[in-house]
């Protein structure tokens, strides 16, 4: 849905003044200027109003908000994201690329497959994909947003696309990290993964070793919804993924996402991305587990236009960091806090680590092995490329964690790793002939709030039901499902928020997150599933909206304002 913002602003300013009651606006007093590359957007900008005033200033955006030019309008703040960081093993392709650390960058787990092939390896089967099917992601060309790339370094100097890069956090165009700050590394390692240059010696190799990367530095500064929405969208006709391992802070306590210009700009990518094709986004899911986090209060991971990765163990085990939520689409390897094996990669100063890890090192593997995919198949478009990722996951070599379940179009998921772990060779073999899914539909639906059942408590839940056609059949086979939902509770890290197809697929939109005592609630907040993928929505929905954690709180009470279930999917089969 696109939004029409502001029209007219310009005009108004220049002749009138803006007025509520004794509250007068002098257009002397304001600064406005096009929001780059997103028509019909404005920004306001008081000349003397702080720069880091968090405070509220209701009476200016209710003045804008009723001019009748005005359709929609928003105070902007400076907002706080954060970088997303929390043995020796031997691989049978040590020989394959001379560079000095490749014998410990591919790590074999002890698993075979059930006709007793070589199975599964945690290094998500790239070799087969260098050697029999020969993609290295050769024209593809990725933007990492974050704290800036050491583009001189060895390791990716040949694989530098400056054309695609550009510093937003101090406004000029070279992603050269500050080294001043010792922790601007993370853009670098997060680069050398996807593009570290194969047969030179150092370090080890990037899963799309010929990609093109740029550096979008958003992490070395103060950010906010204008400069994110600058980023997603920058060299739009250029980029075919932006990978970004960063979000809202992961401290249990925080419920944040995308700004509602950032909200655009993943749609403008999705829609105008790569010649109409839509751009891939790629996100970590997040590393605040440890917190009780969940990727649920994340609104990155769960914008239906993002791809969120977790991260496996060399074990086959969830890492201790790594968040879950009904959103995550797919694992690729990180490796714990404390044991041995991380990532290799390249690092500042020209230098190789071997301990980059978190959901910040399994985002850039994923966006490496899409782009193999898409140099496979360059009319692959965005929803193609999340089809793929949701066929070609392995579950057998992460199988005995806890949470499987199947749903009834027959995908096993897992709240902590989607799908599964990737498999880089099925997914790119597959895509090299893979026909483009058919439109999809979007339908949307109210729950029924009883006024004298909307409450619910530590005593009693709060459960409600709608059936729905799926818009007279225009949606059978399901997508993304969202929940947008507005509710009231003095604590809201104590909400669970289940939901329960048609076909007795339960699915928990939201857990408890403990540490979370804000009274703010939920206020038209979304979040996503991955877990009904396939079904058929056609029959009764059920959400169940409850608290079964705050034991030490007796009598909370809080109330259900406003559910609605938004379906996306196609009508027809779109395999």
């Amino acid at each position: 849905m696109k939004i029409k913002v502001v029209v007219g602003l310009l005009y108004l300013i220049e002749y009138f003044y803006f007025v509520n009651g004794n509250y007068l606006i002098d257009s002397s007093d304001l600064r406005v200027h096009h929001v780059h590359g997103i028509p019909n957007i404005y920004k306001v900008k008081m000349k003397y109003h702080p720069e880091f005033h968090h405070e509220p200033s209701h009476n200016v955006t209710n003045i804008l908000k009723q001019n009748d030019k005005v359709n929609w309008a928003k105070q902007g703040f400076t907002r706080n994201l954060y970088k997303r960081v929390p043995t020796d093993v031997r691989s049978r392709y040590e020989k394959y690329f001379d560079d000095e650390l490749w014998d410990l960058q591919w790590y074999e787990q002890d698993y075979r497959g059930k006709d007793n092939s070589d199975g599964i390896r945690l290094d998500m089967n790239l070799v087969p994909v260098y050697k029999e099917l020969k993609f290295t992601g050769k024209g593809v060309r990725i933007a990492i947003i974050d704290d800036g790339i050491e583009y001189t370094h060895d390791d990716l100097k040949n694989n530098y696309d400056k054309e695609i890069s550009i510093n937003l956090n101090w406004n000029k165009k070279d992603p050269i990290p500050r080294y001043e700050d010792p922790m601007n590394f993370h853009g670098t390692r997060c680069a050398g993964e996807i593009a570290m240059a194969a047969n030179n010696k150092k370090c080890g190799v990037g899963v799309a070793y010929n990609a093109k990367v740029g550096g979008v530095v958003l992490l070395d500064g103060k950010t906010d919804d204008e400069m994110e929405a600058k980023a997603l969208i920058n060299a739009l006709s250029l980029v075919d993924i932006y990978s970004g391992s960063w979000g809202p802070e992961d401290n249990g306590l925080t419920v944040d996402g995308p700004g509602v210009i950032a909200q655009i700009a993943f749609e403008i990518g999705t829609t105008q991305g790569r010649n109409g094709k839509g751009s891939i986004y790629v996100f970590a899911s997040g590393n605040g587990r440890l917190l009780f986090d969940n990727c649920a209060a994340d609104g990155y991971v769960g914008n239906i236009h993002t791809i969120a990765i977790s991260s496996a163990t060399v074990e086959g085990k969830a890492p201790e960091y790594a968040e879950r939520c009904a959103a995550v689409i797919a694992t690729a390897y990180s490796g714990g806090i404390n044991d041995g094996v991380k990532i290799i990669t390249s690092d500042i100063n020209n230098t190789c680590t071997l301990s980059h890890t978190g959901t910040s090192a399994a985002a850039p593997l994923a966006a490496g092995v899409i782009a193999l995919a898409l140099e496979a198949n360059d009319n692959l478009t965005w929803r193609d490329v999340q089809y793929l990722l949701v066929r070609n996951c392995e579950v057998e070599p992460i199988s005995n964690n806890s949470g499987w379940s199947t749903n009834a179009a027959g995908f096993q998921f897992n709240p902590q790793f989607g799908f599964g772990l990737l498999n880089a060779y099925k997914l790119v073999k597959e895509a090299i002939n893979w026909r483009t899914v058919p439109k999809k539909s979007i339908c949307a639906v109210d729950f029924i709030i009883n006024e004298n059942f909307k409450c619910f408590g530590r005593a009693w839940k709060f459960v409600s039901k709608v059936i729905t056609n799926g818009c007279q059949r225009r949606i059978q086979y399901l997508e993304h499902v969202q929940l947008c939902m507005t509710i009231r509770y003095p604590k809201r890290g104590m909400i669970e928020v289940d939901l329960l197809s048609p076909k007795n697929t339960t699915c928990i939109m939201m857990e408890p997150r403990p540490l979370d005592m804000s009274d703010e609630g939920f206020v038209e907040w979304k979040i996503k599933s991955l877990q009904f993928w396939g079904e058929d929505p056609f029959g009764e929905w059920t959400a169940i909206i409850k608290d079964e954690t705050s034991d030490l709180y007796d009598g909370l009470t809080g109330s259900v304002e406003k559910l609605t279930l938004i379906m996306h999917g196609t009508e027809d089969q779109p395999y």
